[in-house]
């Protein structure tokens, strides 16, 4: 099946053309555009969609937002996108309006070995449920549950939920957090502004003066990318802290995720930090932070834990939700499937 697929965020939204099946896919043609040059969605898809042969079957779009009876205002863009305003103005009859995390969830499933890496093979249960945390810009969160022979997701906006100090170091932390923010959150932490916090955080400790060579380089740079490049190389203490503790804390929060879902068909580690950090996950912190939560170390110990390197993820699963709902507008029960994919 052919089927349109969106990737809306608000610096950037991917849009593809992709070919899908209930167990392939294979992207046709793909395209990037600078999300805050255009005025709507709407503008985005009849550029992409010019030239580009016959129309897709289907559509389906991951926002970086909540979403709402198919409806979502973009994080970051005045944009409204809408899936009955998108029907009418793009000429497609069946498009899906979905979370950017549930569209990377619903991807997992056609993912290949080669495009994610190992830290922990455990052993998955069977139609276990499956957690998927993700930091970037911010911190996303979903889970996939087996329901009648296919996995559904599950929407979450957990990564703005109260952090919680394991320790008198993140006690100190979320003071810190606290007196500039007024309130410490996952998101505020795992993020690419949440390492730049970290930083700011372990110079405030008095661990080591900041180096010459990282206050420059944060003139010019992204502060986070500063911050993990002069860490991965070792190069300087500060960053090497930062970091640290970032891993540490990305652990046990995709622990507690584990914990809330019992997610014993895996755990995925997905968003654009991840596989630029990917050294340092692998270090020990990372398991060590996920699995020590007594009295549950023996179930968290027994979880598979992966790391997403295919950035085109919420695409896949984009995809996935507009085979589904072309699929759903065929068989018998399509309005309890639809209300059930919703939910």
């Amino acid at each position: 099946m052919r089927v349109l697929a969106g990737d809306i965020g608000g610096t950037k939204t991917a849009m593809a053309i992709v070919e899908i099946s209930g167990t392939r896919l294979a992207i046709q043609r793909f395209r990037k555009y600078p999300s805050g040059r255009f005025r709507s969605l709407e503008e985005i898809v009849a550029l992409f969609l010019q030239g580009g042969g016959r129309v897709p079957r289907a559509a389906g779009f991951g926002v970086a937002g909540p979403v709402r009876a198919g409806r979502s205002r973009v994080t970051k863009l005045p944009w409204v996108v809408d899936e009955r305003r998108l029907r009418s103005e793009i000429g497609i009859a069946r498009v899906r309006v979905v979370n950017d995390f549930v569209a990377a969830a619903l991807g997992i499933p056609y993912l290949k070995p080669r495009q994610f890496a190992t830290l922990r093979r455990g052993d998955a249960e069977l139609r276990g449920p499956i957690g998927l945390i993700g930091a970037g810009t911010g911190l996303g969160q979903a889970a996939l549950v087996a329901f009648r022979g296919q996995y559904e997701p599950l929407a979450s906006q957990g990564g703005h939920a109260d952090f919680g100090p394991r320790n008198a170091v993140e006690d100190r932390l979320v003071r810190f957090l606290r007196k500039q923010f007024g309130r410490a959150s996952r998101d505020r932490l795992l993020s690419g502004e949440g390492l730049a916090h970290l930083y700011d955080f372990v110079k405030s400790e008095g661990l080591a003066p900041e180096s010459a060579r990282v206050a420059r380089a944060f003139q010019t740079e992204d502060r986070a990318s500063v911050i993990s490049r002069f860490a991965l190389a070792r190069r300087d203490r500060l960053c090497r802290e930062a970091l640290r503790l970032f891993v540490s804390i990305y652990g046990s929060e995709a622990g507690n995720l584990a914990l809330q879902y019992r997610a014993t068909g895996g755990l995925f580690v997905a968003g654009g930090i991840a596989p630029k950090i990917l050294s340092a996950l692998r270090d020990p912190v990372f398991l060590a932070s996920f699995s020590s939560k007594p009295p549950m170390e023996d179930l968290l110990a027994g979880i598979p834990v992966r790391v997403v390197l295919e950035p085109r993820l919420p695409l896949y699963g984009a995809a996935a939700s507009a085979y589904r709902i072309a699929m759903e507008t065929t068989r018998p029960s399509s309005k309890t499937r639809t209300r059930l994919a919703r939910t």
